[in-house]
């Protein structure tokens, strides 16, 4: 019998409590297990709803409760065990473990294998070998899984709801079933032929993503592609062509997708068994000491140590075989043996690239020594935010006023490909106009005269505190990101619990280098002096001409769909080139300019052999490079004047006190907890579960308010006022248990629940009797109370068409802020010119707006302005101390617009010059519409549904020539009448809502005129019809080379007008998402290999419900995989009539369970309680009226549903008719994918087909909608005005 002890065996390492950021209440813990895995367990103090934070205890409450009765005398029953319950809070308990291996350690020979392993590794273990039960575990239960392969690391990671009171402990078996990933996974089996074609569907998805093509080029251009050992091992490779065998050997030139090519046909022509190195891999790699594991549930520190030492402690310690080389005698996977990756001869160039995407993007890579060991100061991220700044003197500043750029960013990435432990690459991508790309050589020129120029402030030194004269920049900048980053990690949010575990897992990486001490906070924070010995280094030394690549990818030079050019016919195709002298034709500005490239004089392309991504490689000239060394040596055409380091930035927040809550309603510890109150009733005392529901100070009296479980209210003067002082700050938490008294004593109570940050009011009886088991062992969750109407979104202003929303937040308390507004306008439905203009008008502001918004973003303080389909909307976010005087700006320019009737020209707030910019970057960015299949087939969806939305293609040819006074004609007529609804939210008091109202008042100006809100088009949305055989929406893809084809089949369900029968269908659609998932992606996906996606999902869409299921394959026909899921809906009744009762309960919990799952941050509150008011619904805490109907909600009427809606026959087995539509967007793959593809009259582009196609279904359904929607809530939104 093993009688190894967590206890005893176990190796504590360093505390981490002391590095959370001020507002993180979980508990951490760093372990050692005897196999060398390290841990990290994290006690969600706040989930577990503050039991005793060390350790497990043993509670009393129930002899208290019977002392109290015996001294009254009473012979009354026991009331149960007063604390017992395992009270969860409903945010999700999350696991994530990363292995220190990843696509780097892929054998020459088999690039794509450690990809391919994280496949396999979800398809069953010895201890659970049916093939989805993993899978089906967690979505059976709430839980969600993933998992990702990088450059150096692989993580796999899950979450799923905490655990009840009673029953299984879901969270521990989840963790059982994870663990054997890593001690006995089966790796083999038909499932192994069914993953690598998962694979290959997975590549064929990312092969027309241009960010993808550029990276694998660079790999395959880097020219260290030789045969080398890597990880000790050697694979026989022929000679060919040149000297390719004695090239140098780099990881980075490798191929880390993997696809089917990579991982069967290329190893099985050379007699690779490819299943048996895959298990090679594994167990050479997939070890104890070369993986890092994290834990977070609401559970003590001790239980959780103690289940990751049951589940963990047999995984091996060492590799499983023998193995020579690095990784035997570091016990890690280790890379470091190799530097740069690219080699000499690959610099010095330039890769002109065909892109699919219509875009002209400049890449400036230059590669440095790994920056991980530089992770205190990060002097990458420091000359990062010097290159990548937008503010004046930036290199964009300049490159716009010169009208060669719209964008651009710096830095090395966050992924492996540009920070590894082998190296970095720093890039600089530049989004370029047409003007751009004609002078992208003096682009560069302006990126080496910005160099120069901090290479002279550097020389130049700057005076310290010690008036000092140092070599460095000016230490004020350095200073500026430290502060920063400090405030923002003090009041960083939770965030999401997965979101949680994987980045504490990715700082634990082996690779990364980060000192275990600072798992929580190395990656976020800057420590101690920057050091300048290292951004000398960087500057003078990498940042060079000789150590930089440059890719220029521009459909200028074509497009990827122009043309075939596979290597067996480009000699018939240069020959053809050669006897007609012309070229495939570019997008050009005119026929009297000289082509930007001369591809008839280049010759035909080379061809990337993955991606078929087509380039040319060419040497910069001498003089050209010339030019950049003269530009870096402050020898430069641009004047000095015109580059200069960044301003000081007036936005850094200096203000983070919390504003006081109103003196009838603030804050105290005992707030919105649960307790349980003791009565006297005659002669005997009761106890009665109450909330505290509202605090307030009167004549010197601290006063309760207590919500009874009759919904009764009562104020209580709290006794001992002065000994809750201590739970106002850090210092003590209040926990369940605590008891005290009220009304002189005569009162007495025991705090049963306290709410974890981000909830309201917690309600919690306090013992087992009452917690709606609804099954035995299957614990319904507690449904909290209703806030009170004082907690809830208010109005502060409601005038002249103007209503502004404001609610001081309470439950995330910290210096932020969030300020949303939403414009309606006039005549916006149905005209694609006015929606056209309206995106244009936007791209026009926030241009306008850059530089400033740029130096807020800095501060943690974002802003965004867009176009809807009836107007536009505005969004300002981050500390609040700043944010209403950025707000004024953004409102100011968007504004200008306004009141300038019979004017012809821009306002002044923008720049002449910057229209034809912001034109020419939108009719690009239309022209890439539609070129994902998948997003295409809801895009065509909700154009069919809305026919007052306009195509991006009707959008595009409507901006055909649009000069700057017609631009001006319609947004004149557009924002003469507007009507405006906002929304403040945060650390914001009863004044700042009144600033906030009076700001957006002032800058509608004098001119605003109300549009009323029956005056708006409502937003109809059409009917499907109901019919034995759904409408199909046939269309080709927009990029003719797509191998893959989407499909998407929509049911159309009826109206949701919040009334108490539409509550019960969006249960019941809910409850059917949550049963179907699963099954339906492992039968169609898993099994039977249709594509990579596959998925299903309620839909709701402007009032009216449905659901959707979608299927993206590169191997089968449209109607293949549309017949596939009406064959699904047919056969899975059985399996749902057969659903016993327990597992049934248990998708009703998992579903409630994620309805109440608190808000990680406040975000996504203001997020929620937005979406109510821009819906005109007002209905804030819909989900407890959802969770209330759940407990009701029976298998049979889940089935009349499901017969209802989904099910294609009638109980009789005859035809069924029902509300459905099918899109189908097909691709050009080989054989099946492109059967059905329309043909395209010639002349006549996709877009055109479309929008006839769109036409047609409106025709089709006589444009019959479901009319307006209205909601049902009047009265509490009436309640609600200040």
């Amino acid at each position: 019998m093993d009688d190894s002890s967590p206890d005893t065996e176990v190796v504590l390492g360093p505390d981490l409590n002391p590095t959370r950021s001020k507002m993180d209440k979980k508990l951490y813990r760093h372990i050692t297990l005897p196999n060398g895995l390290k841990c990290v367990l994290v006690c969600d103090t706040v989930a577990m709803r503050q039991r005793r934070l060390l350790g497990h205890y043993e509670d009393d409450s129930e002899e208290d409760e019977e002392s109290c009765n015996e001294e009254q005398g009473s012979d009354s029953d026991e009331e149960g065990s007063e604390g017992s319950e395992d009270d969860d809070g409903l945010r999700k308990a999350a696991t994530a473990l990363l292995v220190n291996v990843g696509s780097y350690s892929d054998p020459p020979h088999l690039q794509g294998l450690a990809h391919y392993l994280e496949h396999m590794l979800f398809l069953g273990t010895e201890a659970y070998p049916t093939e989805n039960a993993y899978d089906s575990f967690l979505s059976q239960h709430g839980g969600d899984d993933n998992a990702y392969t990088d450059m150096e690391h692989t993580l796999y990671h899950y979450c799923i709801p905490q655990d009840g009171s009673s029953g299984d402990k879901n969270v521990w078996k989840a963790l059982d079933m994870f663990s054997g990933f890593f001690k006995c996974p089966l790796l083999g089996g038909d499932q192994a032929e069914r993953e690598l074609n998962a694979v290959e569907s997975e590549f064929e998805l990312n092969k027309k993503d241009d960010d993808c093509r550029i990276s694998q080029l660079m790999s395959f251009t880097c020219g260290m592609d030789g045969n080398a050992p890597i990880m000790g091992r050697e694979y026989p490779r022929e000679n060919e062509e040149g000297s390719q065998a004695q090239k140098p050997f780099h990881p980075f030139a490798k191929f880390p997708w993997g696809n089917a090519n990579s991982l069967r046909t290329e190893p099985e022509s050379k007699g690779v068994d490819v299943m048996q190195e895959l298990r090679d891999f594994y167990h050479t790699h997939y070890y104890a000491r070369n993986m890092r594991l994290v834990v977070m549930a609401g559970y003590e520190l001790d239980e959780i140590q103690r289940r990751v030492f049951q589940h963990f402690k047999d995984v091996p310690a060492d590799p499983r075989i023998s193995h020579s080389g690095p990784a035997g005698g570091v016990g890690v996977t280790n890379l470091q043996p190799y530097t740069l990756p690219f080699r000499p001869s690959s610099l010095g160039k330039i890769y002109r690239i065909l892109p699919v995407r219509n875009h002209h993007t400049l890449t400036l890579t230059w590669q440095f020594p790994s920056m991980c060991p530089h992770w205190r100061s990060k002097p990458d991220d420091y000359l990062a935010h010097l290159i990548g700044h937008e503010a004046s003197g930036s290199i964009l500043s300049v490159l716009k006023e010169q009208g060669w750029a719209t964008a651009l960013s710096a830095g090395t990435g966050e992924d492996g490909t540009g920070d590894a432990s082998t190296h970095a690459l720093f890039a600089m991508e530049i989004s370029l106009s047409k003007d751009g790309m004609r002078h992208w050589e003096s682009v560069v020129e302006v990126v080496y005269a910005y160099i120069g120029m901090l290479k002279h402030n550097f020389l130049e030194g700057s005076v310290d505190a010690e008036g000092t004269k140092k070599e460095g920049l000016p230490s004020w900048i350095y200073g500026e990101l430290k502060s920063i980053a400090q405030q923002s990690y003090r009041f960083a949010d939770e965030g999401d619990v997965t979101d949680i575990v994987e980045e504490i897992a990715e700082n634990m990486a082996p690779w990364y280098a980060l000192p275990d001490e600072r798992v929580l906070d190395g990656d976020a924070l800057l420590f101690g002096e920057l050091d300048n010995g290292c951004v000398r280094r960087l500057l003078f030394d990498y940042l060079t001409t000789a150590n930089m690549r440059v890719d220029l990818m521009s459909s200028l030079f074509g497009r990827d769909s122009d043309e075939e050019c596979s290597p067996g016919d480009q000699e018939e195709k240069k020959e053809e080139t050669e006897d007609d002298g012309t070229a495939q034709p570019m997008d050009v500005d005119g026929e009297d300019e000289p082509p930007l490239f001369d591809r008839v004089k280049a010759g035909l392309p080379s061809i990337e052999p993955r991606f078929d991504t087509k380039f040319w490689e060419e040497k910069i000239s001498n003089d050209v490079v010339q030019l950049w060394n003269d530009a870096a040596d402050g020898n430069s055409s641009f004047s000095v004047a015109s580059l200069h380091l960044p301003p000081k930035n007036p936005f850094i927040p200096s203000a983070f006190e919390l504003k006081p809550l109103p003196a009838d309603d603030s804050d105290h510890p005992l707030l919105s907890c649960s307790v349980k109150v003791c009565v006297a009733t005659g002669k005997t005392k009761a106890w009665y579960p109450a909330a505290v529901t509202k605090f307030k100070t009167e004549k010197s009296a601290h006063r309760l308010s207590l919500s009874y479980e009759d919904e009764g209210e009562q104020w209580h003067v709290l006794d001992d006022h002065e000994s809750y002082h201590k739970f106002d700050g850090d210092q003590e938490t209040l926990e369940e248990g605590h008891e005290g008294s009220f009304d002189a004593g005569k009162v007495k109570f025991r705090v049963t629940a306290v709410p974890r940050e981000g909830e309201g009011l917690v309600f919690s009886y306090g013992d087992a009797d009452h917690d709606d088991d609804v099954e035995d062992g299957t614990a319904f969750p507690p449904i909290p109370p209703p806030a009170l109407a004082s907690r809830l979104p208010h109005i502060i202003y409601d005038k002249n068409c103007v209503k502004v929303h404001w609610l001081q937040d309470r439950k995330f308390k910290r210096p932020i802020a969030d300020l949303r507004i939403k414009v309606e306008c006039e005549e916006m439905g149905g005209s694609a010119l006015n929606q056209a203009c309206m995106v244009l008008f936007c791209k026009l502001c926030a241009d306008a707006l850059t530089e400033t918004c740029y130096l807020a973003s800095c501060c943690e303080l974002d802003s965004a302005i867009y176009a809807t389909d009836s107007g536009f909307s505005i969004r300002v976010h981050g500390f609040d101390h700043k944010l209403l005087a950025l707000a004024k700006q953004v409102l100011n320019v968007a504004m200008s617009f306004r009141g300038r009737e019979g004017e012809c020209n821009l306002p002044g707030t923008i720049k002449e010059a910057r229209f034809d910019a912001c034109l020419e970057k939108l009719l690009r960015q239309l022209s890439n519409a539609g070129m994902d299949a998948s997003s295409f087939t809801t895009s065509l969806r909700l154009l069919c549904l809305r026919p007052a939305v306009t195509s991006a293609f009707a959008k595009s040819k409507a901006l055909q020539g649009i000069t700057v006074s017609t631009f001006v004609e319609v947004m004149n007529q557009l924002l003469k009448r507007m009507s405006v609804d906002a929304f403040y939210h945060g650390n914001a008091d009863r004044k700042d809502g009144s600033e906030a109202a009076n700001m957006i008042v002032e800058a509608l100006t004098c001119h605003h005129v109300g549009l009323p809100k029956k005056k708006i088009a409502p937003k109809l949305v059409l009917k499907t019809k109901q019919a034995f055989d759904p409408h199909q929406i046939v269309v080709p893809s927009v990029d003719p080379k797509d191998p893959n084809t989407a499909v998407e089949v929509y049911f159309q369900f009826g109206k949701d007008d919040n009334s108490a029968g539409a509550i019960q269908q969006r249960c019941l659609v809910d409850v059917l998402e949550a049963i179907i998932d699963e099954p339906l992606y492992n039968q169609i996906r898993t099994k039977e290999q249709f594509g990579y996606e596959v998925s299903c999902g309620a839909r709701w869409s402007y009032g009216i419900l449905g659901m959707s299921f979608r299927v993206v394959t590169s191997c089968k026909s449209a109607d293949e995989a549309s017949s596939r899921i009406d064959l699904f809906l047919k056969t899975f009744r059985d399996e749902l009539v057969a659903m016993s009762d327990e597992t049934f309960v248990e998708q009703l919990v998992g579903v409630a369970k994620n309805k109440l799952e608190s808000f990680d941050s406040m975000e996504e509150e203001t997020g929620s309680h937005w979406s109510e008011i821009t819906e005109g619904r007002y209905d804030y805490e819909a989900y407890r009226k959802e969770v209330l109907c759940l407990r009701s909600i029976t298998k049979d009427q889940v089935l009349a549903a499901y017969d209802e809606w989904l099910n294609p026959l009638c109980i009789n087995g005859k035809p069924k008719k029902r509300r459905c539509m099918v899109v189908h967007v097909i691709g050009t793959g080989e054989g099946p994918p492109s059967e059905g593809r329309p043909v395209i009259e010639d002349g006549k582009a996709v877009g055109d087909e479309v929008d006839r196609i769109v036409d047609q279904f409106h025709d089709a359904v006589k444009r019959e909608s479901w009319g307006r929607v209205t909601f049902a809530s009047p009265e509490l939104h009436r309640a609600n005005t200040v």
